[in-house]
């Protein structure tokens, strides 16, 4: 991975004036030229180039061009890097609004990685402190809407246990909001206590406020946001409840259904069986896991009843959530029963659809009786099909079923090889070490990884050289996306190694990954018993047209599905001017070709379906990964994000937001939103094949 310059030190400002005096003679530059550098600047996170480049964005916040001006402040951000708080605090008195916005999402991402700890000597305390007393004294005399929006939910991000800030900040918006909070504002309360729970709750105040706001707000996002925070935060009242549950919005109705316990128990059986019968399909898949809450052995009546729901995700959700137990299991079991052979099932469509409500069925039936699915299971572990082979591997592992577990665990497939491996290390653990060893050869990133994570805790002798010889594989063709892989091979090396072995691992220490090449150090100062350092070498970034991207006007996907997964197509508006390296990555791809014909390999009802790897898993996408570019856009339904395994671990692969997500806001990068279409892609199942992507527009 392209490296992340640490906490500089106390020399960096004064190495930096220097660099200053070079930057600036690039002043009588082009103003795309300018962009591009800067741009440029934000990719390389002042790893590669250094000082140099962190010059570039000091030199752009003094920009009178607001463009560029706005541009590094986001990007200063972006660095995460609390020492240059000082210059993003400047910029809350920028004269123009956006810039002010932007400044206060800088501040907060700059101190994301920042932990409120009781010391009070923590340098990241002080930064943190001084960050948010800047923010609470800009709030008040804010009058754009946009940037006191801005400045709000940057001081709801801000991480505490102090009650006397938590108050502090709760009051300024208030004040603020004057009883009319806007999203943004109602984002603030969400961080604080509907995403991570308040241990001494909100203030009345706010209470009154959200329960205001969630049943009179005009703009049904606002509406959302106060019921998904008052759920979150266990105070969704009786009477907000029902007046929710009677929304319009279908997902303000759906976020209602988690204050079902604050209600007498006929009346929320009244409003269960009203969200099973809603027109809507988000409001009906929440009913079913609203059934289930809080109650270990829930009556399924109304569970088995939406089986033959019309719509496939609403009838899969059911025929998943029959897996637990419920008051009648032998009901239950029936209904699995009948779906299998077909005899209770409206599923028809397309053929990537056709297989899905048996293999559902057959995993929710092992898990209750492991006898009744054994035929079934052995049928589909020997199908020509991978996605059902998946499934059985799956239902092999809570059936028990030994056998299907290690015939499957050599499979073809690398998905279905890994769910077997993974299965085999739950259920017979090391006593089937010969096949993960075996496994560790596999060209498959998933299996390796799936392979060395069963082998914890191993002593089959056979285990350290088969590790080596697959690290130095998939070390030797420089991937970043091979890391996950790579880090649990070293695992297992660092457990079995020696310092015999420290000649093998010693050219790693300047490997092109720097958490590879830091592990590697961590392994050898323990086997050696010195202090050894990484000096890691990072790949060059490869140059893309940024300044171009971001300058792009009407760039747009257009997503055309397979004819074999239902056909149809949707077009998602991109957001160069927010997320240019991404949408340039993007872009480049769709152009090469590169998602055509690939899978979505993850769907979860109400959340979000992920895919477009080669690969058919999240471990499998482009080579080199990619810079988050976290902004202000929330990641509401219809919006495609990218997939990550961490900070900067973004690999190409796509997930789209099937209902309002805000939880993951500033986390993963949005990079768009369908702008029609949305119906095509809200009926994506598990395993749907993407035909081909069009590049449109972009002038």
């Amino acid at each position: 991975m392209r490296s992340r310059a640490g906490s500089c030190n106390p020399r960096l400002l004064t190495t930096l004036a220097a660099a200053l005096l070079v930057v600036s003679t690039a002043a009588a530059q082009q103003p795309a030229a300018r962009l591009q550098q800067l741009l440029v600047a934000e990719d390389t996170r002042g790893g590669i180039g250094g000082n140099q480049s962190i010059a570039v964005l000091l030199t752009g916040l003094a920009s009178p061009d607001t463009l560029l001006r706005r541009v590094a402040v986001r990007a200063i951000g972006r660095l995460q890097r609390p020492e240059f708080d000082a210059q993003l605090i400047a910029r809350l008195t920028d004269p123009v609004p956006a810039i002010r916005g932007e400044a206060a999402n800088a501040l907060a991402q700059s101190i994301r990685n920042v932990r409120a700890t009781p010391n009070a000597t923590d340098s990241g305390l002080v930064m943190l402190g001084r960050a948010r007393s800047a923010l609470l004294a800009a709030l008040p005399s804010e009058r754009d809407l946009y940037a006191a929006g801005a400045i709000a939910e940057a001081l709801g991000r801000f991480p505490t246990t102090d009650s006397i800030a938590v108050r502090s900040i709760e009051s300024a918006i208030t004040a603020r909001a004057a009883g009319r909070p806007s999203y943004n504002m109602v984002h603030a309360f969400y961080s604080m206590g509907g995403r991570r729970r308040l241990p001494f709750g909100f203030s009345a105040a706010t209470i009154s406020m959200l329960r205001s706001t969630a049943t009179s707000a005009t703009a049904a996002d606002v509406r959302r946001l106060a019921t998904l925070t008052l759920g979150g935060a266990r105070m969704l009242d009786s009477a907000t409840t029902v007046a929710a549950a009677r929304d319009g919005d279908a997902q303000v109705r759906r976020l209602a259904l988690a204050g079902l316990a604050s209600l007498p128990a006929e009346l929320r059986t009244t409003h269960l069986q009203r969200a099973f019968a809603d027109l809507s399909p988000i409001v009906r898949i929440e009913g079913i896991g609203a059934a289930r809450a809080g109650n270990s052995r829930p009556d399924c009546a109304m569970i088995i009843g939406a089986v033959t729901d019309p719509v496939p995700y609403v009838a899969l959700t059911a025929i998943d959530a029959l897996g637990a137990s419920c008051a009648n299991p032998m009901a239950s079991i029936t209904t699995l029963r009948h779906v299998i052979d077909g005899s209770l099932s409206t599923f028809g469509g397309p053929p990537d659809h056709r297989w899905q409500a048996g293999a559902h069925a057959l995993r929710s039936l092992a898990k209750l009786d492991s006898a009744a699915a054994a035929p079934t299971l052995a049928r589909d572990a020997a199908s020509t099909m991978s996605q059902l082979r998946l499934a059985a591997a799956t239902a092999a592992a809570d059936a028990r079923d030994l056998t299907v577990l290690r015939g499957l665990a050599t499979d073809r497939d690398h998905n279905v090889r890994e769910a077997a491996i993974a299965g085999l290390a739950k259920r017979e653990k090391h006593e089937a070490d010969d096949l993960y060893i075996d496994a560790l050869a596999s060209p498959g990133y998933q299996v390796v990884l799936a392979a060395a994570t069963a082998l914890a805790g191993s002593t089959d002798p056979k285990m350290l050289a088969a590790a080596l010889d697959a690290f130095d594989r998939l070390s030797a063709p420089k991937i970043e996306n091979a890391r996950d892989p790579r880090i649990a091979l070293l695992k297992r090396i660092a457990d079995a190694g020696s310092s015999a072995n420290a000649s093998r691992l010693q050219p790693y220490l300047a490997d092109f990954d720097t958490l590879v090449a830091t592990t590697v150090a961590t392994t050898l100062s323990k086997w050696t018993g010195t202090v050894v350092t990484a000096q890691a070498n990072p790949l060059p970034i490869r140059e893309e047209p940024l300044a171009e991207t971001f300058m792009s006007r009407g760039l747009q996907l257009r997503v055309t599905m397979a004819a074999s997964s239902g056909g149809g197509s949707f077009v998602v508006q991109l957001f160069p001017d927010e997320t240019p390296a991404t949408v340039a990555r993007i872009v480049r791809l769709a152009r090469a070709h590169f998602y055509d014909g690939h899978r979505f390999q993850r769907v979860e009802p109400n959340f979000v379906v992920q895919g477009g790897g080669p690969d058919a898993s999240e471990y499998v996408g482009d080579q080199a990964f990619m810079r988050d570019e976290l902004a202000l856009h929330t990641q509401g339904i219809g919006t495609f994000g990218i997939s990550a395994r961490g900070s900067d671990t973004g690999d190409a692969q796509w997930y789209i937001n099937i209902a309002d997500n805000p939880r993951l806001d500033h986390e993963y990068t949005v990079f768009g939103v369908i702008t029609s279409g949305l119906d095509v892609a809200l009926n994506i199942l598990e395993g749907d094949v993407i035909g081909r992507v069009e590049v449109l527009g972009g002038r």
